[in-house]
């Protein structure tokens, strides 16, 4: 059968939260732009109409507006997003009022973040591009592809090559595009497991997020609209193979121990699942007409709950971007090299702070651990460093908090 070869502007492979994002936001900048998404699995499944799946994200507010924007935050349903206007973050030596608690009363905003069913954000996402006719969603596997002054061109595992002036590389950790484009990573192994759940409390979360700070690891329990939480508890690979391997009952004493029984007894209402943290980032995110995003481009410790945020980031100044250069050839290396002085002090800065900080509150003894509960408490009271701390946690990259309506 002969090979046939389709043209667009930019071709983004990776269907999930990140390449749909990327694919919008471009559709959105520049309506003329023709943007094909290829994966092997670009139909998403269909979520639960009822209650949030397994894995959950905290949206900054910078990430909601940017949907919001789009016109679909409206269409995620309630039982599926849970605002929450506080975070009480303390260490394990001491109790949890004697730590950080960061308002959003104080900082004069409506929330803090979002925690957001995946499964229906990537839906939602789907069928936005779905209505967008400049946008076709391809199920097909990149094979190959060849990057030239030009144009790249993609082979897929059918018979169609695909061409476009861009190829964005948004297909996660194990980037196919990464590794054909030849862009090096750099890695970090934190020898850590995280076991993910949702649990029962027995009292109620207030719409507040909670992350103890345990010798193996932080422990997050995020607020979901039902009154349940999202456990993402980190810990050594031993005892997450003992976690694991517990019963219901065990599991349930042994998280409710752990958070210190900050929501006084929890259950699981769903199976643990687990996943080992490895940090990479790719020094450099971009190559001949190929750029990277999201989990491609930086994968980071889930501490801080950063990690999807910093590839909606990305897709957002890919798509300022393209606004700019409507009418040029956005795969042109200095609309590229734009695209990583942008990116990469964040990116990076983000992704070994964080790293600094999970070492940081691994240790237990010592004048550091010492330091380390005198300057939370220190901290706690330092209005000017915790409202800059809280902007830079909220999607503000300078740090600034800035009215609900302001967050760029």
């Amino acid at each position: 059968m002969a090979m046939t070869q389709s043209k667009y502007d930019v071709i983004v492979t990776g269907s999930g939260l990140a390449g749909l994002a990327a694919a919008a936001l471009l559709s959105a900048a520049d309506e003329s732009l023709t943007i094909a998404v290829i994966d092997p699995t670009v139909l998403p499944l269909e979520p639960d109409p009822v209650r949030a799946g397994q894995r959950v994200s905290a949206l900054t507010p910078a990430s909601v507006k940017r949907f919001d924007a789009l016109g679909l935050w409206a269409s995620m349903p309630q039982t599926h997003i849970a605002p929450f206007t506080a975070m009480r973050v303390w260490d394990a030596a001491v109790a949890c009022g004697e730590g950080v608690c960061f308002s959003a009363n104080e900082a004069g905003l409506s929330e803090l973040g979002t925690i957001t069913d995946n499964l229906m954000l990537r839906w939602q996402l789907y069928q936005y591009l779905l209505a967008r006719p400049a946008v076709a969603l391809i199920d097909a596997a990149m094979t190959d592809c060849n990057a030239s002054r030009e144009q790249v061109v993609v082979q897929t595992d059918g018979t169609d090559e695909i061409a476009a002036k861009l190829l964005v590389g948004a297909d996660g950790r194990n980037s196919v595009v990464r590794r054909h484009a030849g862009i090096g990573i750099k890695t970090i192994d934190h020898q850590q497991i995280a076991v993910v759940t949702q649990l029962d409390t027995e009292l109620a979360h207030y719409d507040t997020a909670f992350q103890r700070f345990l010798p193996e690891g932080p422990l997050a329990l995020l607020p979901l609209s039902d009154g349940r939480v999202s456990l993402v508890w980190t810990t050594s690979p031993t005892r997450a193979d003992e976690i694991l391997a517990m019963d219901d009952k065990a599991f349930g004493a042994a998280v409710t121990d752990a958070s210190d029984h900050v929501l006084g007894s929890l259950a699981p209402s769903l199976k643990r699942v687990s996943f080992p943290l490895i940090s990479q980032f790719a020094p450099d995110p971009i190559a001949t007409r190929t750029v990277l995003l999201g989990d491609a481009a930086h994968a980071i410790h889930p501490l801080a709950g950063q990690g999807i945020n910093l590839g909606f980031s990305d897709a957002a100044v890919l798509a300022d971007i393209a606004k700019d250069a409507r009418g040029a050839d956005l795969g042109d290396a200095p609309w590229l090299r734009r695209y990583r002085r942008r990116r990469i002090a964040d990116n990076v800065s983000t992704l070994y702070g964080l790293d600094l900080l999970n070492r940081l509150f691994a240790r237990e003894q010592g004048a550091v651990a010492d330091l380390r509960r005198r300057g939370m408490r220190w901290f706690d009271r330092a209005g000017p460093l915790k409202r800059l701390a809280s902007g830079h946690a909220m999607g503000n990259p300078l740090g600034l908090l800035i009215a609900r309506d302001g967050v760029s």
